[in-house]
């Protein structure tokens, strides 16, 4: 979807418009144009999702607003809520596990790749029983946790910790 910027300024003649990083201004009579220079944006390495701001369009009525990454991913994660006997598998999405098994066994928590995950996961025990029914959270592949396990088991009633995948794809932190 393109968007035309129309704009009316009122300027003291003669005036100077620069180009900066990521814009070009364009003259062509009395007419500005100014449109957006990709090639000149540099992406970003390393970057705090909570600290980078993203400007976004609504569809509904076309105003701006200014949100963080991290609101993006929040807003985009989903939820498992695991009511039956079984492993669970978390998808690159998921931003919560809760486990509230109508049964009682332990469960395995099955991690994706670091560097597949999409923003971090909370594994909870919403039943309240993994100090009977352990919660095994397991790494996948090469992935390690903390730096060197592969898996981590909750055994505390109502326990619940939240697994970071680190920007360079290894595992995960909690």
């Amino acid at each position: 979807m393109a968007t035309t910027l129309k704009a009316r300024i009122r300027t003291v003649l003669p005036a100077s418009l620069v180009n900066g990083v990521g814009i070009v201004i364009t003259k062509l009579g009395l007419i500005y144009t100014i449109a957006m220079d990709w090639s000149s944006i540099n992406p970003l390495g390393s970057y705090n999702p909570s600290a980078q701001n993203v400007l976004v369009q609504s569809t509904v009525d076309g105003s701006f607003g200014l949100v963080t990454i991290s609101q993006i991913i929040a807003s985009s994660q989903t939820q498992q809520i695991k009511t039956a006997a079984g492993d669970v598998n978390v998808a690159a999405t998921d931003g919560l596990i809760a486990i509230n098994k109508t049964v009682g066994e332990a469960t395995a928590v099955n991690l994706p790749a670091a560097s597949a995950k999409i923003g971090p996961v909370k594994v909870s025990d919403w039943k309240g029983d993994a100090g009977t029914n352990n919660i095994t959270v397991n790494a996948t592949g090469t992935d390690k946790m903390n730096g060197n396990s592969t898996s981590i088991i909750v055994a505390a009633d109502r326990a619940s910790l939240v697994f970071t995948p680190l920007d360079d794809g290894s595992g995960y932190a909690y």
